[in-house]
């Protein structure tokens, strides 16, 4: 069973996030980090966005996926909180569905500004479990 937790970084803040699959801990990941963000009890899941991403490595695809979520949420005002991930045999491509809402700036408990996701200490291993450790800057 996966989960995730937040470390402090200088200025900035590092989840890490596990799972049984690569699959679970990119899940985990995006909900790390919008848990940075808003205090996800105040996110109800009213639609969905589906979202695709490949890279070229799996390092790369957590931190394409973690900004193209932070993009949708920017350009879009859609806020997640759980994602269904699926993950292509090359391990350096996505497709997810993203369930959450509009931002409601009166309902939803906004917390921490969170700029992009970087590749400073980033690092994905397989070790029994995936575990992908990301920097995110804010």
């Amino acid at each position: 069973m996966g989960g995730f937790e937040a470390f402090e970084h200088t200025a900035d803040v590092g989840v890490v996030a596990t799972g049984d699959s690569l699959a679970e801990a990119l899940s985990w990941a995006a909900i790390g980090m919008f848990s940075i963000i808003v205090d996800l009890d105040t996110v109800q899941f009213k639609s969905e966005i589906e979202v695709s991403v490949s890279s070229t490595d799996s390092e790369t695809l957590v931190v394409d996926w973690l900004n193209e979520l932070l993009f949708r949420y920017e350009a879009d005002g859609f806020l997640p909180a759980e994602f269904r991930v699926a993950v292509g045999a090359d391990g350096a491509s996505l497709s997810a569905r993203c369930l959450g809402e509009p931002v409601e700036s009166g309902r939803h408990t906004f917390l921490t500004a969170v700029k992009a996701a970087t590749y400073h200490d980033l690092k994905v291993t397989h070790n029994g479990e995936w575990r992908i450790q990301v920097v995110l800057d804010v």
